[in-house]
């Protein structure tokens, strides 16, 4: 007989069942607990997202507020003239957003600032955002040749543009490939150009009140084709006195009736044209050198070949016209092939002028520096050439009169209350906060 093992096999699917539901319940808390961990990485993902969404657009809203509290704000709410290297700022969070304002700026030096604003998203999540931007002030003057009233540009005259920082000594033969294309005129009245005109920069037309006080928007005449290389349109009234030469409440017309009294005159030396004097009259081919210094001048007549000479190795040169006494033919007359100014740069040497007489350069003549001349008339004859800024009443340029404006003496003027902001840099800084 043969020996039988019986194995009794009673209950082993239940084991089984229980162990099988016991690894799927495990699976399912697992995914469960993945699913949720997901959900809410997802919801800290989309609340630190809408946190920083809120910081940005705080960012924005403060760069928007200070680019209109320095553009001509009056009174002035936002000052970075100030010493202190916090800048008091006092913005409100506008409605339907979710961030807080900067209380200050702080200054980097180099015309460079820094703020940071805080968003807030759901669950009291944060971000913390710092901007890093550069607020320089616009330049007084928005053009190279500006007047008030007719600037008249006969046949071939040229306005060109470069920088003396980067180029000292220009040579002419090298235009117009050499200009920097920024050589920008202007009027309040209207711009006449004549055949052959060649405009290196943009065209703008200010505006004028008519005899009913009524703004009417500057005009352009042109004969033949001028050639414009920028853009020319409506711009609105320039103000055509910025240094406030007729205001009895600015720096430069106070320093006319102080430079009376106080003036270096004197330092010229004996012997000289201006000794004891307050006229400059140069015979042909005569000479006088001013050195740094403020000097109060009457009238200015340089004969033919003689030359006004600018060492301003120790300081800018400034002359103050007044015109109390009459002129030849106007306040400054250079006659032919004279000289103004051939040792230094445009932006060492400055003529400022309260006299409505003309201002005149002949033909051949040369001129560095800068005019500024809110009410008078300056002309430009036959091939004369300027290198600088002109600021008249009226101007005319004759034919083959060239101007060449130089860019650096912009710098020299920057606004007070006009600035142009640029963001540098940005970056998330919860962590540094």
């Amino acid at each position: 007989m043969s020996n039988l093992i019986y194995i009794n096999e009673k209950g082993f699917v239940l084991p089984v069942g229980l162990m099988f539901l016991a690894i799927i319940s495990i699976l399912g808390t697992t995914a469960v607990t993945i699913t949720t961990t997901d959900l809410k990485m997802g919801g800290n993902y989309k609340t630190s997202v809408q946190a920083f969404y809120d910081a940005e657009a705080g960012a924005q809203y403060v760069l928007k507020r200070l680019a209109i509290d320095l553009d001509d704000s009056d009174p002035q709410t936002v000052d970075l003239m100030t010493e202190d290297p916090l800048i008091s700022l006092n913005y409100s969070t506008p409605s339907g957003f979710s961030f807080t304002p900067p209380t200050v700026l702080t200054s980097l030096g180099s015309d460079e600032y820094s703020f940071r604003v805080t968003g807030y998203g759901p669950y009291n999540s944060e971000a913390v955002i710092k901007f890093v931007f550069s607020a320089k002030g616009k330049s007084i003057f928005d053009y190279g040749l500006f007047t008030n009233g007719l600037l008249d540009l006969k046949s071939d005259a040229h306005i060109y543009s470069y920088d003396s920082r980067d180029t000292p000594a220009p040579d002419p033969a090298t235009f117009p490939d050499a200009s920097t294309g920024e050589a920008d005129i202007g009027s309040n009245t209207e711009i006449s150009t004549k055949m052959a005109t060649r405009i290196d920069g943009d065209l703008g037309l200010g505006a004028y009140y008519n005899i009913d006080n009524e703004l009417v928007d500057a005009k352009w005449t042109d004969t033949g084709t001028p050639i414009v290389t920028g853009t020319y349109g409506k711009v609105g009234r320039v103000d055509p006195d910025p240094l406030g030469t007729n205001d009895p409440s600015s720096d430069l017309y106070n320093k006319f009736i102080d430079i009376i009294a106080n003036n270096d005159n004197g330092t010229v030396g004996d012997g000289s044209p201006l000794e004891g004097a307050t006229a400059i009259d140069l015979d042909n081919n005569e000479k006088l050198t001013l050195t740094a210094g403020d000097y109060y001048i009457t009238d200015i007549v340089l004969k033919n070949g003689s030359t006004l000479e600018i060492d301003a190795t120790s300081g800018p040169v400034n002359i103050y016209l007044s015109g109390t006494l009459n002129a030849e033919e106007g306040d400054i007359e250079a006659k032919n092939g004279s000289a103004i100014n051939n040792l230094s740069q445009p932006t060492d040497f400055s003529i400022f002028s309260n006299s409505s007489q003309d201002i005149i350069f002949k033909h051949s003549s040369a001129f560095k520096g800068m005019v500024y001349a809110p009410n008078a008339h300056v002309e430009m004859k036959n091939s004369a050439g300027i290198y600088g800024l002109i600021w008249g009443n009226t101007a005319t340029i004759h034919n083959g009169g060239e101007f060449y404006f130089d860019e650096a003496i912009k710098d020299k003027y920057p606004s007070a209350n006009n600035y142009t902001i640029n963001v540098l840099s940005w970056k998330n800084d919860f962590f540094d906060n």
